[in-house]
């Protein structure tokens, strides 16, 4: 008898699913110079993903639901073999906003206010910390604590019972577990596989794991979207009415991604009050009021040890004028296709793409109900910090969204006139691609490549001079730094025989030589790099286009 096409493609699913773990254990062993228990972690992962190729097509209907649950028990045993081991084995933090929140809550547990102070490289595990700086365009780098307080204050029992090494990549990677368990939970039996799958196949559990800190908001995120449009119904039980609110504070408490998704879900829940017949604005009222008394309760303590500075910490990733850098639009000049980004005209046209984006939400609600959430990462597509966790973040949330979410009554009819709703959103996308154009328009200052070789080692670069000529009417201050390949820049170069800060005058252009910061190692013969010149006002980030190292082994 054939099988049914329902039957089969769940067979499907699960496995790539285990087949998924094929690819683990052929990568863990690839790991055995880390752990040498990867010798046997490597083989045993790939026989089990095997064995579970077959199983899937071998295990009867009736026990379809062991299956499921087997396999995820195997997806997160896997997961741990795979990860466990080279955390446990690592020395240092990949990114430094894991080491500053593992100094803050070292910082903490002794009582002191972590937003008070200044990092420095030596107290952070950082292995040569200027490859992992966040840099600010007036030619310094982020030295201070930057997120909410939940991004330590979570970390803070795991120190307490003795977790020091590496602390905050344990605790994402055991929220990320956490947060793939959730939606394997929530799902229906039609879409279980897809846990599994992106503890095991995606680039969510590394990213995650090694230095990147936003696995530990993302099983809040998860909650705060679980059912999130019960919160307007007076039958639901207390706990799952007030899930929603007080798991989105908590994220929100944590780093300020998900401050992103916060005016969407009042716009949703204004729109389902309307559909209730609940008092619009008390219903409102309530669910923004939970949000912020769970942020606040987190939060407050901090702000009243020191208010001033909370809240330059929190709000810096905001204030801060940081050098562009990531995978989105800004990377079209990071990458030389052009030649200048002017960074608070893409800011603005992400703002005016998220209006554009509520207004859609409030006008085609029953179109969007479920699937809104997916279109957040345009909005940090845009501005001239979108590196890839900003655009991959919401995803798994958005998934738990699709599956829990309940469907508007088609009899629900789309809101305002059709004029009303084509200004509403053409006119704000309007707006923003004319500022994506203004942003990568007219430099502030030209920049020209003169000389450029290897030090004396052949290791690394030696000095670089540059031409800077100033277009503009105030003088300015020039600061540079080289990105070599794919890898993060080390630091800024300091202009040879400068007194200070170099300054361009107005509609002047100097010729000046500037040294490296540290060793910067020499790209291989004609790999790819660039020079970048920031000013911070007028705050533009002007680059030369792609360069061709000529030095160096030619085989």
């Amino acid at each position: 008898m054939e099988t049914e096409p329902a039957p089969m493609i769940a067979r499907l699913n699960w496995t790539f699913v285990w087949f998924s773990m094929v690819v683990v254990g052929t990568r863990a062993y690839e790991s055995w110079s880390v752990w040498s228990g990867f010798n046997l972690v490597g083989p045993l992962l790939t026989l089990m993903g095997l064995a579970g190729v077959v199983g899937v097509w071998l295990v009867p209907d009736k026990h379809g639901v062991a299956l499921e649950h087997v396999s995820f028990g195997a997806a997160i045993l896997a997961v741990l073999l795979e990860n466990g081991p080279v955390l446990a084995t690592s020395r240092y933090f990949n990114t430094d906003s894991a080491a500053f929140n593992q100094r803050a809550t070292e910082l903490l547990l002794k009582g002191h206010d972590p937003y008070q102070a200044i990092f420095t490289r030596g107290q952070l595990l950082l292995h040569h910390a200027n490859s992992y700086w966040t840099y600010t365009m007036g030619g310094g780098h982020v030295a201070r604590l930057s997120y909410p307080a939940g991004s330590f204050l979570f970390q803070a029992p795991l120190q307490l019972l003795g977790l020091h090494h590496l602390g905050t990549n344990w605790l994402d990677l055991v929220a990320w577990i956490g947060a793939a368990v959730i939606l394997y939970l929530v799902s229906p039996p039609s879409a279980k596989w897809l846990s599994p799958l992106l503890l095991l196949a995606s680039m969510f559990t590394f990213m995650f794991t090694f230095g990147g800190t936003d696995g530990l908001f993302v099983p809040f995120m998860m909650l705060a979207v679980w059912r999130w449009d019960d919160f307007v119904k007076p039958t639901i039980s207390r706990w799952a009415t007030w899930l929603g609110p007080v798991s989105l504070g908590i994220a929100c408490s944590i780093k300020q991604t998900p401050w992103f998704i916060v005016p969407f879900l009042v716009v949703g829940i204004y729109r389902e009050a309307l559909y209730h017949d609940v008092p619009v604005a008390r219903t409102v009222a309530r669910y923004g009021a939970a949000v912020v008394a769970t942020f606040l309760a987190i939060n407050v303590p901090f702000i009243v040890w020191s208010p001033g500075a909370w809240w330059r910490g929190v709000l810096l990733p905001m204030t801060q004028p940081l050098v562009p850098d990531g995978q989105g639009l800004v990377s079209i000049v990071t990458h030389g296709f052009v030649h200048v980004v002017h960074p608070f005209d893409l800011q603005l046209a992400s703002f005016l793409v998220m209006i554009a984006l509520l207004f859609a939400l409030y006008y085609w609600y029953p179109l969007l109900k479920r699937s809104w959430m997916f279109a957040i990462p345009l909005i940090l597509f845009l501005p001239s910090r979108s590196l890839s966790s900003y655009l991959v973040d919401f995803i798994p949330a958005a998934f738990v969204m699709v599956v829990t979410t309940r469907r508007v009554p088609e009899s629900r009819e789309t809101m305002g006139s059709p004029a009303a709703r084509r200004s509403a959103l053409g006119v704000p996308v309007a707006l923003a691609m004319i500022m994506i154009i203004v942003a990568f328009s007219s430099a502030p200052l030209g920049v020209r490549l003169d000389h450029y070789a290897p030090s004396a080692d052949m290791v690394c670069m030696g000095d670089i001079q540059l031409t800077l000529a100033n277009h503009t009417a105030s003088p300015v201050v020039p600061h540079v730094m080289v990105l070599v390949g794919s890898d993060h820049p080390v630091g800024f170069w300091t202009p040879v025989g400068t007194p200070g800060p170099l300054t361009i005058g107005a509609h002047a252009h100097e010729t000046v030589t500037f040294q490296p910061p540290s060793c910067v190692g020499t790209p291989r013969f004609r790999q790819s790099w660039m020079v970048y010149v920031m000013t911070n006002s007028p705050r533009a980030l002007a680059a030369t286009p792609v360069l061709t190292w000529r030095y160096g082994d030619r085989d």
